[in-house]
């Protein structure tokens, strides 16, 4: 179209785009936009636009397309045609542009000055052409500063011989010149204003290397950075980012010889010692930059260790910045504290760092304390979840604390804030959750401070968050209650009483499940006791409750009993249920006694003597399960508790259920026919995943895996017919078993009737859009395809694989039927569909594709002059063609 034209399209487009009253409209205005940018016309449509008269809006669109086609396109130009856009651009910049489409401008010249091999000095040319006003000097500033950033850019696509002549050409030996630009820029009155772009450009050029830490001492630009940091909010943070790259180049190197040493250490001692000034730290504090400090921390935190004294400034910075600042910014250094403690624990004792770095780390833990106190305020839920995870945060440097200090002296400050009369109850909660965060750190044998703490709980003000985290604190003790038996009366009356409160229940119940797992033979004689505990359970804390006697009673001097007595009731109320009429509230009560007694069966190490008493419930109880899942299978409470209850049956008591295994295989298939569930598929999962178990010889136990595998195929795959996206749960479980059922039975599955159309609907399913549904997919043509290629190598070499091992033959079969479609799937999820993550398994998948194409023929036939290697490269080129130009250049198509 003429140039008038196109101008007039692309403004029209434009204006639909950001004034168009329907989605439709400015969809479709979207889409031609973006189709335009990618013609050769774009080129002279956006040089015309930005010399018009356009709004704003139009002339971003035309910097934003020439910056692109500058990165893409670039070869369109030729030489004279590259000149006259650099002049152009050049132009644009002096005669002045608003700032969104400056920015625009100055990445599109980097860019060119990347490419253009013929731009002897972009930097001086661009000096020259705009450095005569003080604006001028500001987008100089901005070209120089996004140089060393445009020139990683990986959407510029240049060889790698061309793209190092240029680097060295335009940034190599370059240091100085930018250093003594910035100082000078800085020392300008009329550039004030740009400190902040001055500021940013010395972060650029030190973060990549391309300015030596020597020219920055010599330009005095250290200095520049620190005062920067007293600015205002814009200046304060490209100080920040300056200050931070320069602390990060000096970290200590083995490499550095004894000149860049001294320029380090000069540079280190300029920088501690204008972040340890009073006036830079409050600057620091109140433009939240704390970021500085930890990042100061984390490089030097080697020289502090051994100077401790030299930086106590900054280390004493760090604590106050844990005492006062916002959650982000402490939340920047906790990896300092964890870092610091190793250091100074690989130090010796005596050593007078160590003795000071203890002392900071005993104060720590007030500060921390502090960080731990709930706000006054109401949080939302959103608030209170982002408050936990900092929690764990401040708990970690806790630890640390305890690592450094000692116990007794990390729980004493703790206990002291945790006992101090009339606090507010923020402030006692705050010290509770910290002795709970040390106990990681606190040994068993602990006899200074932990007595205390126990003694404190029960004194404490009955305030529910309280009584929370005293019950939770007790939780994390339950090791240390081990060795002093004399506390496990009152802890276990504590957990008791709050079984009954709704604000403490959850954290009771976790407490009570600890004290027995870790304490059992100590409340062994209590087990009754325990029984009416779990009568007053609430439903949600129910399960933990049974983890918890499961322990208690396996070590109970009469266990039989014991388990009797918890195993029984719940036995005889679900039996009761099954008979009667399964309403929601009668199957959301037996899911929940299934529930019980799945976890008490899970966690009971039954004793000898009471082995045959295990058997038979467990004999007793699957017929209960049978029943739920024959009568509602579609049921979610039951669906998903029997299933759970089910995978406890077959993977712990396997013998006890090898007489009904295939009865068990018929229920889980029917109840998936029915439902299609994707929990029944999971189950079935962990049934094949210990079918030799189960069985009673190999043999059995393979033809129990491929048979579960068929019927679920049969029952599975036409519920896939219309998009395995639209049920991507039930994708990956399906996936994900028939991986496991080729683990296990892979000859015999792949004999199965269903196994053909499993093989073309596992191609279908590469399309799933879903990541974990892809990983499933791609990890079981992985089972299917790699142990194919390591047989085909086997049978290469003379080295004859049984028969009977791998299906070979049919995987061959399959592979040529369908292996265009499989490599063409493959190649173009590599491409772009599938997710980053998934790549390995993709790559591994067609490359054991290839291998089977390739000499699979071969390796069954037995003639090793059989290679039909032509069919790959056919493949490769039916699918090239349909691969987007976006995902792959039309020149690599034809390399």
């Amino acid at each position: 179209m003429a140039a008038q034209t196109a101008t007039t399209e692309v403004l029209r487009a434009l204006n639909a785009l950001y004034q168009g009253t329907s989605a439709e409209e400015r969809e479709q205005a979207n889409n031609w936009l973006q189709q335009f940018q990618r013609t050769t016309e774009a080129w002279g449509t956006a040089d015309a636009i930005l010399g018009s008269n356009a709004g704003i809006e139009a002339k971003v669109f035309a910097a934003q397309t020439l910056r692109a086609k500058i990165m893409a396109d670039f070869s369109e130009l030729g030489a004279e045609g590259a000149s006259s856009l650099r002049d152009a651009l050049v132009e644009q910049l002096r005669t002045g542009a608003a700032r969104a489409v400056v920015t625009q401008l100055v990445l599109g010249l980097a860019d060119m000055a990347v490419q253009l091999e013929e731009w002897a000095d972009p930097m001086g040319d661009v000096a020259a052409a705009l450095g005569d006003t003080a604006s001028g000097m500001s987008v100089v500033v901005e070209f120089v500063a996004v140089l060393p950033e445009e020139a990683l850019n990986e959407r510029i696509a240049m060889d790698n011989a061309a793209w190092s002549r240029r680097t060295e050409a335009l940034l190599g030996q370059r240091g100085g010149d930018v250093a003594a630009l910035l100082a000078r820029c800085l020392g300008t009155a009329e550039l004030r204003e740009a400190r902040a772009r001055v500021l940013g450009c010395l972060a650029s050029w030190v973060r990549h290397g391309d300015m030596t830490l020597a020219q920055v001492q010599g330009a005095g630009l250290g200095e520049q950075a620190l005062a920067g940091l007293q600015g205002n909010a814009d200046e304060a943070e490209a100080a920040a980012d300056a200050v931070c790259a320069l602390v990060w180049e000096t970290r200590p190197d083995n490499d550095d010889d004894a000149e860049t040493a001294a320029v380090k250490d000069a540079l280190v001692q300029q920088l501690a010692q204008g972040l340890a000034a009073s006036e830079t730290q409050r600057a620091v504090a109140e433009t939240e930059s704390w970021r500085v400090l930890a990042e100061a921390g984390e490089a030097w935190v080697g020289r502090i260790v051994a100077d401790a004294t030299r930086f106590a400034g900054v280390v004493q910075g760090l604590v106050e910045c844990m005492r006062h600042g916002e959650r982000e910014a402490v939340a920047m250094t906790f990896a300092f504290w964890d870092e610091l403690a190793d250091r100074v624990l690989e130090t010796a004792s005596c050593d007078p760092a160590r003795r000071a770095l203890s002392g900071v780390y005993a104060g720590l833990v007030d500060a921390a304390a502090a960080q731990l106190r709930y706000p006054d305020d109401t949080m939302t839920a959103e608030e209170r979840d982002v408050f936990r995870e900092f929690r764990h945060g401040v708990g970690d440097v806790l630890k640390a604390s305890v690592r450094v200090c000692g116990a007794g002296t990390a729980l004493g400050r703790a206990y002291a804030l945790a006992a101090q009369p009339d606090a507010p109850w923020q402030d006692a909660e705050a010290a509770l959750f910290a002795v709970r965060a040390m106990g990681a750190e606190v040994p068993a044998d602990e006899e200074e401070v932990m007595p205390q703490v126990m003694d404190l709980l029960p004194r404490l003000p009955p305030h529910p968050r309280l009584r929370y985290a005293a019950t939770l604190v007790i939780a994390r003790y339950t090791e240390w209650t081990r060795t002093h038996a004399q506390y496990v009366p009152f802890q276990l009356d504590f957990i008791a009483a709050g079984m009954s409160d709704a604000d403490v229940a959850a954290a009771s119940a976790q407490a009570l499940k600890f004290l027995c797992m870790d304490c059992a033979p100590l409340l062994a004689a209590h087990w009754r006791d325990l029984l009416h505990v779990f009568g007053a359970a609430r439903d949600d804390d129910a399960v933990d409750v049974a983890v918890a006697l499961a322990h208690v009673a396996a070590a109970a001097p009469d266990a039989a009993a014991a388990i009797e007595a918890f195993s029984v009731p719940l036995g005889s109320e679900l039996g009761t249920l099954v008979q009667g009429a399964l309403d929601d509230a009668a199957c959301r009560r037996a899911a929940l006694l299934l529930d019980r007694l799945g976890a008490f069966l899970r966690y009971v190490d039954a004793p000898e003597s009471a082995a045959d008493l295990v058997a038979r419930i467990v004999a007793d109880a699957w017929p209960l399960a049978h029943a739920l899942l024959h009568r509602m299978p579609a049921d979610t409470h039951v669906s998903e508790s029997a299933s759970k209850f089910v995978r406890v049956l077959v993977e712990f008591y396997s013998s006890a259920l090898r007489g009904v295994v295939p009865q068990v295989c018929d229920a889980v298939a029917v109840a998936f026919e029915q439902t299609g569930l994707d929990v029944y598929l999971w189950l079935a999962r962990r049934i094949v995943a210990v079918a030799p178990a189960l069985a009673v010889d190999e043999t059995a136990a393979l033809q129990l895996a491929a048979s579960l595998m068929d019927r679920l195929s049969a029952a599975a795959l036409p519920r896939f017919e219309h998009s395995f996206s639209d049920a991507p749960d039930t994708t990956e479980e399906f996936f994900r078993l028939l991986q496991r059922a080729l683990e296990q039975a892979p000859s015999i599955v792949a004999a199965t009737p269903t196994f053909p159309a499993v093989f073309r609907a596992a191609i279908a399913a590469l399309t799933v859009n879903h990541l974990h549904a892809q990983l499933a997919v791609l990890r079981a043509w992985v089972q299917m395809l790699a142990p194919a290629r390591r047989h085909i190598r086997l049978r290469l070499d003379h080295t004859r694989a049984s028969p009977d091992a791998y299906p070979l033959p049919t995987i061959v079969t399959l592979c040529a039927e369908n292996g265009f479609e499989l490599a063409r799937a493959l190649l173009l999820g590599l491409l772009g569909a599938f997710d980053r993550e998934v790549s390995p398994e993709a790559a591994d998948a067609l490359a054991s594709l290839a291998a089977v194409a390739a000499d699979g023929p071969a390796a069954v036939s037995g003639q090793s002059d059989a290679l039909p290697l032509s069919a790959i490269c056919d493949w490769a080129a039916a699918i090239l063609p349909d691969i987007p130009d976006s995902r792959m250049p039309p020149r690599e198509k034809h390399l």
